[in-house]
């Protein structure tokens, strides 16, 4: 039976790096050529909008509705033996409780200060597995412990 990595799921508010960290932890690790970069998808929020919730609004349904599409199609590429990140917002408890229910992922929150928009909310989780504050960590040190993260899971 093929090893089961669990779920990586990268949330914070628009533009506090959860795209960067996740492709630049996958593109350390394939530079080094570590096997564990070789297992790693990266299912990243505004490639899932073009594609899988292509059409979708960013009205708190629509939003909830993605976050679920990209948790099923995370399970089903998990269930092939890939290590999935996924770097998509989750902006609401509720969804992302639905989301843990769903394919319990590691919660990864990237703290950045001065990103809210009233338009755009967001709720800080409550009990994130790791968090990244990107106020007071560089990319590089962020990308580093996050790597880290990794392999303990």
């Amino acid at each position: 039976m093929q090893k089961e990595f669990p779920i990586i799921w990268l949330t914070g508010n628009t533009g506090a790096g959860k795209t960067t960290v996740a492709f630049g932890a996958q593109r350390s690790l394939r530079a080094a050529d570590d096997s564990l970069g070789w297992h790693l998808v990266i299912l990243d929020g505004d490639e899932m909008r073009e594609s899988i919730s292509l059409g979708a609004t960013l009205s708190a349904q629509d939003r909830h509705e993605h976050n679920l599409r990209v948790a099923r199609l995370a399970q089903v590429l998990q269930k092939q033996g890939l290590l999935v990140v996924v770097a998509v917002i989750a902006p609401f408890a509720t969804t992302r409780q639905e989301v843990t229910n769903l394919c319990q992922p590691r919660w990864v929150y990237i703290q950045r200060s001065g990103l809210g928009a009233s338009d755009k909310p967001y709720e800080i989780p409550e009990n994130p597995d790791l968090v990244l504050d990107h106020n007071t960590l560089s990319i590089e040190a962020s990308r580093e412990a996050f790597i880290t993260f990794l392999r303990s899971q």
